[in-house]
């Protein structure tokens, strides 16, 4: 295992909470990025946020994506024909969260996305380019925190070869999570076969999933994340949080599961919610019963023989 060196300790204003110190310091592979707000004092959760954030941009840095993320959760993510489409979608999905949120670009955030920053209350939106008079309209609010990402998105993914957690036991090191899906591990398991549009949606859904907090569920139609239900105990949760939240928009929209489904009861809330579609890792105790279920009420699965827990 190689050393890993952690020097160069900035203070931030407080930690988690005001009465807990914190500090920022230097690593010999972190990003490049340059703050363009006068408000140069990041805080603790901010550092979290923009984290959570960019990690979406390094999964879809070759589109139109924004991407909201708020208390260390990613929120929503949407794909547009144009950056402006993504950001009214990715609002649509949870518009509560924008407040005081974080946002995140993959492209130039223009002078149209810039008007509607402003007329919110944002925290953080970070981007890899900005349009001057996108970078005029932002800087006369002095409570938005503008990041330019220098390094390329596609470099974000991974940017640190270990995750390392402090626990009372023991530092617990790991590899990151480097999963892609691929020809072999992408597999349609049921009789009814989805459509070019859910099929789209399912590979998205399932990008966006490996970055949440398991257990999750993703609802996601026409490249825009309509639910997104995380860090619960079981996939019953998840599934039937994630229908409440998405109501009409789940019909014949994706479930993404980050791991295999292990309750006939997860498999009724989709169908209860007029799901078309559902991705998860397959091979699970219960998998073969659960598909015959789904072919029962002509639902479309896909296995992917990936587990995406992430704890």
């Amino acid at each position: 295992m190689e050393t890993i060196e952690i020097s160069n300790f900035t203070d931030l204003p407080y930690g988690e909470n005001i009465h807990q110190s914190a500090a920022i310091a230097k690593i010999d592979e972190e990003i490049d990025y340059e703050i363009l707000s006068e408000n140069k004092n990041l805080e603790y959760i901010d550092f979290l946020n923009l984290t959570e954030a960019v990690k979406i941009l390094g999964e879809f840095f070759d589109v139109n994506t924004a991407v909201i993320t708020k208390e260390s959760y990613i929120c929503s993510v949407a794909l547009g024909s144009s950056i402006e489409t993504a950001y009214e979608k990715a609002i649509d999905c949870d518009p509560l969260a924008i407040f005081e949120g974080t946002v995140g670009f993959s492209k130039t955030v223009t002078s149209t996305v810039a008007k509607q920053i402003k007329a919110m209350k944002i925290k953080n939106i970070i981007a890899p380019k900005f349009e001057q008079e996108a970078l005029t309209i932002l800087l006369k609010n002095n409570e938005i925190n503008i990041i330019k990402v220098n390094t390329p998105l596609q470099e974000l993914l991974g940017f640190n070869a270990k995750d390392i957690k402090i626990t009372p036991f023991g530092a617990l090191i790991q590899e990151q999570n480097q999963s892609k899906l691929t020809k072999n591990s992408f597999k349609v398991v049921s009789k009814a076969r989805p459509t070019q549009q859910q099929a789209e949606d399912a590979i998205f859904a399932w990008k966006v999933s490996k970055h949440l907090k398991s257990k999750s569920a993703v609802i996601a139609k026409d490249l825009s994340t309509k639910a997104i239900v995380q860090s619960k105990t079981n996939d019953i949760i998840c599934t039937e949080l994630a229908m409440d939240y998405a109501c009409e928009s789940s019909k014949e929209a994706v479930l993404a599961i980050d791991g295999a489904i292990e309750n006939i009861e997860t498999i009724n809330a989709a169908i209860q919610g007029r799901i078309g579609l559902i991705i998860e890792s397959g091979n699970g105790a219960k998998s073969n019963e659960i598909c015959k279920l789904a072919d029962k009420y002509e639902l479309s699965m896909i296995a992917t023989n990936i587990r995406n827990l992430k704890y």
